[in-house]
């Protein structure tokens, strides 16, 4: 199951804000590379998923997640400055990484979903959203997450008339510095051994040289209240307290005139 790469721009999406009742997940990884893998990591991933506006999907993730079905495999695709990809089922080390099974990146979950596509769900920085084939209904288990903004994935931005873009249920609200540490390490398409010095033994194109390790994906909690600190998603934005500063100066200066 393949995600396809971005071909266009769209204006930002208005996720920054969050909503009772939207479930909160958190997912915990671990990265311990080898030789020329660049620095280990370990740490959560934290997700609000949009409830209202993907029903469906979020209750499928949410679903798949109180089952354990996550926990233990790996992200089997990662492209830096794209998408980090997992959820397939069968991406499970086999003796030791990077062997694995023939069919890892292809598989997913027992049934598919269809496709839920909502004009304010968009590709922004830390979205998260369901890789699919072809068929835009094919979607079951394989998520991504994006390490930067990546709207060519959005409903309206695809190249191809008959392609409705990619589901988006969700988006970090804690653990972007995960994503961004994922999204860096080292891969390769060569499953032979000629790109390089620690070839991977199977699998599809992107494949970490080292494992990027999911220990756990739990559902924490559904939101009572409103998060009040989001992430920086190098987004401008309005500081408050810098305009009653201003407004205050800019009194006391007329006062004195």
């Amino acid at each position: 199951m393949m995600l396809f790469t971005p071909t266009a721009k769209a204006d930002a999406s208005p996720m920054e804000e969050s909503f009772v009742g939207n479930p909160i997940v958190v997912i915990n990884l671990t990265y311990e590379p080898g030789t020329g893998g660049g620095n280990s990591f370990e740490g959560e991933i934290v997700l609000e998923l949009f409830l209202n506006w993907a029903p469906v999907t979020v209750e499928n993730f949410v679903g798949l997640t109180e089952q354990g079905f996550y926990d233990g495999i790996f992200f089997h695709r990662i492209i830096n400055d794209f998408v980090i990809q997992s959820g397939d089922p069968s991406c499970t080390e086999v003796i030791a990484y990077p062997g694995t099974n023939p069919t890892c990146g292809d598989g997913g979950s027992d049934s598919t979903i269809p496709l839920e596509i909502h004009e304010n769900l968009t590709h922004i920085n830390g979205a998260i959203g369901m890789a699919r084939g072809t068929d835009p209904d094919s979607a079951s288990s394989q998520f991504y997450i994006c390490d930067t903004p990546q709207h060519g994935l959005d409903n309206g931005n695809r190249t191809l008339e008959d392609d409705p873009g990619y589901a988006v249920f969700g988006v970090v609200r804690e653990g972007l510095e995960i994503v961004k540490a994922a999204a860096g390490v080292p891969t390769t398409n060569d499953a032979d051994g000629e790109d390089g010095a620690l070839p991977r033994s199977q699998g599809g194109p992107d494949r970490p040289l080292y494992e990027v390790h999911i220990n756990s994906i739990i559902l924490k909690e559904y939101l009572t209240n409103p998060t009040p600190e989001i992430q920086d998603r190098g987004v401008p934005g309005f500081n408050f307290s810098f305009a009653i500063l201003s407004l205050i100066i800019m009194t006391v200066a007329l006062r004195k005139k």
